[in-house]
């Protein structure tokens, strides 16, 4: 779970410096200024055009930090449940549930025998963290499923995590341009985004946190 949070962190980071930038464009006009290699000064001003994508962008940098620590998470969950070296017994019913959901995605019938000596005979399971399904689909029910699924508590609020994810996946799907979703939205918005969903993940990293302290996956 420590490199889930530090990994974390580098992302937040991230959006952090982004998003202090964008508050320079309520200040008043601004201008990228560029000195080339011979010294010759070459200034562009940051118009309404540019603006816009520039908070468009906000959007995919907020998506992208939800979705990168959840995948995270749910590898730090597996990475702890394979170091304990368990089997099908040990865990609980949830957990059972998503390694038989793993196992028969793509079974054909000559592996029925070979799934039921891995339980009857006390293999150690393996778990892929693909076998929870979160690309391009991730807000606060998703992660409440996703809590219900591995009997973590789940957390509240998280609002503001739906518009995050339907603005990034009209921009991922072509349905607007930037510019259009940009004008949709002030920068105080995005800032309110922003912090309501680092308040949302600390929480929810806490709670994983404390569920892989306390072995929450075993019965």
């Amino acid at each position: 779970m420590n490199n889930t949070k530090i990994e974390y962190q580098k992302r937040l980071s991230e959006v952090e410096i982004y998003f202090d930038t964008l508050t320079l464009l309520d200040k008043g006009s601004c201008k990228i200024v560029c000195v080339d290699i011979i010294g010759n000064q070459i200034n562009k001003d940051v118009d309404a055009d540019l603006s816009t994508i520039l908070k468009a962008n906000g959007f995919l940098l907020l998506y992208n930090l939800v979705e990168a620590t959840m995948r995270n998470s749910i590898k730090a969950i597996f990475n702890s449940v394979h170091s304990k070296c368990l089997t099908f017994k040990h865990f609980t019913d949830n957990i059972r549930k998503i390694w038989i959901k793993q196992e028969i995605k793509n079974i054909q019938q000559d592996d029925i025998l070979s799934l039921s000596k891995k339980i009857l005979e006390n293999e150690l399971l393996v778990f892929q963290a693909e076998c929870v399904n979160i690309s391009g689909n991730i807000d606060a029910q998703k992660i409440r499923d996703i809590a219900k699924q591995f009997g973590f508590q789940e957390s509240k609020n998280g609002r503001d995590l739906v518009t995050i994810k339907d603005k990034r996946n009209k921009l991922a799907h072509g349905e607007f341009t930037f510019s259009e979703i940009g004008k949709e939205c002030a920068i105080s918005d995005l800032i309110r985004y922003k912090d309501s969903t680092k308040n949302y993940l600390d929480d929810v990293l806490d709670k994983i946190e404390n569920y892989i302290k306390d072995e929450g996956f075993k019965v």
